[in-house]
């Protein structure tokens, strides 16, 4: 494969000079690009090699070797260069007018030197503009990867093979910036470049930015399985000679690292795509616990596309209120035999999109919690459950019923949530003794202090508390002594099970003896037989929710 910064001839050990001669050739050879012209200097800031264009450009340049400073063509008495961070000075005595440059420091050498790219710009003549159309036209860290990866499709196209982009991250290496210094971190990445240049061609090496590094190879075979089954052979290559101890200066390192894999031919994704992909899978390999690999699977990403799409459309429903509350109705009994009655209903929330139905729950509740849409949407399921219980303080058979309302963890935590249900409560005039805050184990376990404050403050307005899912959390119930809780709710997975699971009737009485000890009311949740119903009744529980009694319904409905 062609790259833009290793010749044939020098391939296996090239030097400063001809590296830099190699990205100069590459950046002649891309005008849409680099049409005004490059340098490329090193450390000591010393012209390495430049386009040709500009040797006849520059007035005060002298063309024989060794070449001068590239200080010397600046109207700034030094250059900072600051890593991973493009920027941008005035280049002087270009045909006699002064033109902006933008300047990158990079890893480009296997030998861990660092060589500076710094790229002329025209087309603005300040600095902000510049840095702006800079921004916007150019991929910066990902500018050579683009290259190697546009020569990598069109081998494939040549050879009728196939090609990999691997992303490779070292697992936590921000700890040794932090613990140790960045002198340090510089130092240990350097030797990872050498470690990693080692095992492939330096052709094949690009180290984009901070501890990740990017690696494009070719595959022996054609087939997309033997392939995946080479790329595996080459990461545990990676995994093995980073894993070796890294010794700078008296300190020993011992790293892992995650990698990320798309396996590509010549057409089937474009250049940004297979970043994008490979980036996908290095997530997916951090989230099963680092230390391991992921290869891009299409299946996944149609799913983060879907959920992408799903969120934008979850926004605007609430947005344009697209929601709505269902109401499942809550009942009590002494016996198995005894008649029931209704105490209160639970409001859950729905959404209905047009031409599709029902969107399930478990699809959209999850993910406005983890997009934050859940503060919105919880706003707004309070305003219109407390519009419903006004609405029954008219009617003679709900005026004594209880509204259940889901809190959740993100809404609860909102420094205006108290504010906010205050101002709903005067607003709608309900009675808030009626109203029922369901919280959740977790929330209640993450900062106990907040939580005290604000269900006691809460308290004060009438408002009273369920825990919901009771049991599913870590809970030490340390807080039910502390906290005003009115009731607890048995998860329904532990009901789903009862008449044949004797670990949930074990679960179920502990937490009906639980109750009893803390004068606490307990509903069952989930209840969909006789049976059931019939064994919480015998276990001593006296209060229901389920499909066994009654479904969600509309307000009209109940």
């Amino acid at each position: 494969m062609t790259t833009p910064y290793v010749t044939g001839k020098s391939r296996q050990s090239p030097s400063l000079e001809e590296t830099a001669e190699d990205i100069v050739a590459f950046c002649d050879a891309m005008p849409e690009l680099f049409c005004e012209g490059v340098f490329v200097c090193d450390e000591a800031y010393r012209v390495l090699a430049l386009s040709r264009s500009l040797q006849d450009a520059l007035a005060s340049f002298d063309k024989t070797r060794p070449y001068p400073s590239v200080l010397t063509f600046f109207a700034d008495a030094c250059l900072v260069f600051h890593k991973d961070r493009p920027q941008y000075s005035t280049l002087l005595d270009l045909r006699g007018e002064c033109v902006p440059v933008v300047v990158y420091q990079r890893l480009l050498h296997p030998s861990g030197s660092t060589l500076m790219l710094l790229m002329l710009q025209q087309k603005t003549q300040t600095r902000f503009p510049l840095k702006r159309y800079f921004l916007a036209q150019f991929p910066n860290r990902f500018l050579f990867l683009h290259a190697m990866l546009q020569e990598a499709m069109r081998y494939n196209a040549l050879h009728q093979s196939l090609s990999a982009l691997c992303l490779l991250d070292i697992d936590h290496f921000k700890t040794i910036n932090h613990v140790h210094g960045y002198a340090i971190g510089d130092e240990v990445l350097s030797l990872i470049t050498k470690r990693l240049a080692s095992l492939v061609k330096f052709s094949e090496l690009e180290h984009l930015n901070g501890d990740e590094f990017a690696i494009v190879l070719h595959s022996q075979f054609g087939t997309f399985d033997d392939t995946v089954a080479q790329m595996h052979r080459h990461a545990a290559s990676f995994f093995k000679v980073l894993a070796e101890p890294l010794d700078v200066q008296g300190h020993t390192f011992l790293l892992t690292s995650s990698i990320g894999i798309v396996v590509f031919d010549q057409d089937e994704y474009t250049v940004d795509q297979i970043i994008q992909y490979a980036d996908n899978a290095l997530y997916e390999a951090k989230k099963a616990g680092r230390n391991t690999i992921a290869f891009f699977d299409p299946s996944i990403q149609r799913k983060l596309e879907e959920r992408v799409d799903l969120l934008a459309q979850l926004r605007d429903a609430i947005a344009l209120g697209h929601m709505r509350l269902v109401y499942q109705k809550q009942w009590t009994s002494d016996a198995k035999d005894a008649p029931m009655s209704v105490i209160g209903a639970e409001a859950l929330v729905r959404w209905y999109k047009e031409g599709e139905g029902e969107v399930a729950p478990d699809r959209f509740i999850a993910l406005s919690e983890e997009s934050g849409l859940i503060v919105p949407l919880g706003k707004w399921i309070l305003s219109e459950a407390f519009r419903e219980l006004k609405r029954w303080e008219e009617d003679p058979f709900k005026c004594r019923w209880q509204l259940s309302i889901n809190i959740s963890v993100k809404q609860f935590e909102q420094e205006d949530f108290i504010s906010t249900v205050q101002a709903l409560l005067s607003h709608v005039q309900c009675d808030p003794t009626k109203v029922r805050f369901e919280l959740t184990e977790s929330l209640l376990i993450q900062d106990l202090k907040s939580s005290l404050r604000k269900i006691h403050t809460l308290s004060k307005l009438g408002i009273s508390f369920s825990i919901d899912d009771f049991g599913t959390g870590y809970s030490s119930l340390a807080y039910l002594k502390r906290l005003p809780i009115h009731e607890l709710k048995i998860d329904k997975t532990f009901i789903r099970d009862l008449t044949f699971d004797s670990a949930d009737i074990i679960l179920v009485r502990t937490i009906l003896g639980i109750a009893r000890q803390f004068h606490l009311d307990v509903v069952a949740e989930g209840v969909e037989t006789y049976e059931q119903y019939a064994l919480l009744c015998d276990m001593g529980c006296r209060f229901f929710q389920g499909y066994f009694l009654s479904r969600p319904v509309p307000s009209a409905a109940l």
